[in-house]
């Protein structure tokens, strides 16, 4: 990059910086926030509406799985992009390739009953939305002093989580009952318009690429290989950002069908859940400022790895416990929340996992975060059917326990191996 990046001042001035976020990238989250609106706003309803239009459910289930896909390598070559083009132009990017697919998949396949273009609409929207957010975490880890940087993670999923899944879910229902279905697919490309405009244009902050022509430029994609050739231990990274968000993809899968036995209704299942991730949002903050605090790899082991696999266990127990208990069922999905966001650490162990090259280290984790969506309704597939949903659960908790475990060994073949003090810069990098 070029000039090479400059972190904050590490003395707090003005509220901002007080609170965990660099000032120079502000509207960055914001910007995050609007566009994820514009993801949320369609993926809780879009598939039953696509089945009512005619569309057999496989074919609905291909569409998803091609849109998987998508956000599997995007998630995959985001940082390396972000480091070859450039911060504002990455977003740029993010934005057309929304639009585009928005205006192939409403447009022509929506619209005119054209199923190819469902197929290409949402491939291409698929690459979107995560060289556009994930991405900004690469300019977090540039911008952000390493003894608030978990802190800034925590305010980058709050932004993350609050558009897509809180702002962009329930605003949907309220938009489809007032514009109905159509507007509100359209409407998506005004909000990722906005976050892009707050991100472009408010931000006066920007990370150019260095100096070199395009093509050799273009050669750092290698380095999303190369990395963990130098790096093995990032591999640890991918498998443990998988596990982080496991229950988000899996028990939707099998959960609503287990508590049908227990006398739960849907609607009570989408409240527990809804709750569920109301609480990670907060406490993306909490875990974010004490990972800070006590140090990373400890919030994530005790928390994220001993504290997640209980909450999950305590999760499907529940009602054959104590019954149709609808606030037992509330408070161990509060308890489940909470802890996934024991995972908020990672993002700032891997930031300071290499002292350059941190797009293709946080690419990495990326790719994680985008084979988590495959992974779950696939764990869900090969043991519910022949060993039960007990399996399952079981399964997911054993998962946990064991990022509990392997998170201590997730430290660079360069490093120290101090793990003292979260405050300092050699722990920031260790813990």
């Amino acid at each position: 990059m070029t000039p090479p990046p400059t972190l904050e001042s590490s003395a707090p001035s003005g509220l901002l910086a007080r609170i965990g976020i660099p000032p120079s990238i502000a509207w960055g989250f914001a910007g995050v926030f609007l566009f994820m609106i514009g993801i949320g706003l369609e993926i809780s309803w879009l598939s039953p509406y696509l089945t009512d239009q005619g569309i057999s459910v496989s074919v609905v289930a291909s569409i998803f799985s091609v849109y998987g896909i998508s956000v599997s390598i995007s998630s995959w070559i985001s940082g390396v992009v972000f480091e070859i083009i450039g911060a504002k132009r990455t977003m740029l990017l993010a934005f057309v390739l929304f639009a585009a697919g928005t205006a192939v998949f409403v447009g022509i396949g929506v619209q005119q009953q054209a199923v190819w273009a469902l197929f290409v609409g949402y491939a291409i929207k698929g690459f979107s939305y995560p060289l556009f957010s994930y991405s900004f975490l690469v300019w977090i880890a540039y911008r952000a002093v390493p003894e608030r940087l978990s802190t800034a993670y925590g305010w980058f999923w709050v932004a993350f989580s609050g558009g897509m899944s809180v702002v962009g879910a329930y605003g949907s229902g309220l938009l489809i009952d007032a514009v109905g279905p159509i507007p509100v697919l359209w409407s998506t490309v005004l909000f990722a318009g906005l976050g892009t405009a707050a991100i472009v244009l408010l931000n006066r902050d920007d990370i150019t690429p260095k100096p070199a022509p395009a093509a050799d430029r273009w050669l750092e994609l290698f380095s999303l290989v190369t990395i963990l050739r130098d790096q093995p231990r990032l591999a640890l990274v991918i498998g443990i950002r998988i596990v982080n968000t496991l229950p988000l993809f899996a028990m939707p899968v099998f959960m609503p069908l287990y508590l049908e036995d227990y006398g739960f209704t849907t609607a009570e299942w989408l409240a527990v859940w809804g709750t569920t991730w109301l609480a990670n949002i907060a406490f993306n903050l909490v875990f974010g400022y004490l990972g800070d605090q006590l140090g990373w790899k400890r919030v994530i082991s005790f928390v994220g790895g001993i504290g997640c696999a209980l909450s999950t266990l305590a999760f499907f127990y529940a009602p054959q416990v104590l019954g149709h208990n609808f606030t037992a069922l509330m408070i161990a999905g509060l308890c489940l929340g909470a802890c996934v966001a024991g995972y908020i650490p990672l993002d700032a162990i891997v930031a300071n996992f290499v002292e350059d090259n941190k797009g293709a280290a946080i690419s990495v984790m990326n790719f994680g975060a985008g084979l988590s969506t495959l992974v779950g309704p696939l764990i869900v597939a090969i043991f519910a059917e022949p060993f039960g949903y007990t399996s399952v659960a079981w399964v997911l908790a054993g998962l946990y326990l064991a990022v509990g475990v392997v998170i201590w060994y997730l430290v660079p073949r360069t490093a120290a191996t101090n793990d003292t003090d979260a405050a300092t810069t050699a722990e920031a990098t260790e813990a």
